[in-house]
């Protein structure tokens, strides 16, 4: 029984000393801008048909008229488009088939070059628990 009751207030202090750490981790450095702003993807689609002239502005406007993206940029001499957008308002699927244009296709990574061995999914959960532990971000004014 006595062991017991003198066990207690030391995992106490062992948890509280943990938060500390945890607090002083997540606040060490100061937040970035880019945690307070909405995760932006990029892609580029083929344009086949696309020339110089009225019909790229006009898909330059119809692509800007998207719900959810940000930015275009065209090249008509590539017969390219490249459209910045928020995956969490539009996929890259929806954004494909509304404009009737199909992506270029990427490359996969190859298996024998050197690569992260942990997954980026990882890296972004660990990036938003030290943002929310953050302290100095209470006091930031944008």
């Amino acid at each position: 029984m006595k062991l017991q009751h003198l066990l207690r207030p030391r995992a106490w202090k062992v948890g509280v000393l943990a938060l500390l750490a945890l607090l002083v981790w997540g606040s060490w450095t100061e937040p970035s801008l880019h945690e307070y702003a909405p995760t932006t993807e990029f892609i580029t689609l083929s344009a086949p048909d696309l020339r110089p002239g009225p019909a790229a502005e006009r898909l330059q406007a119809r692509t800007q008229a998207l719900p959810g993206v940000t930015a275009c940029a065209l090249r008509p001499d590539k017969q390219l488009l490249t459209v910045a957008y928020h995956p969490d308002e539009l996929t890259a699927d929806e954004l494909s088939q509304q404009l009737g244009l199909r992506p270029l296709p990427t490359v996969a990574p190859d298996p024998a070059e050197r690569q992260c061995p942990v997954p980026p999914g990882y890296v972004l959960a660990l990036e938003r628990v030290r943002f929310a532990l953050n302290l100095r971000r209470l006091f930031v004014s944008l």
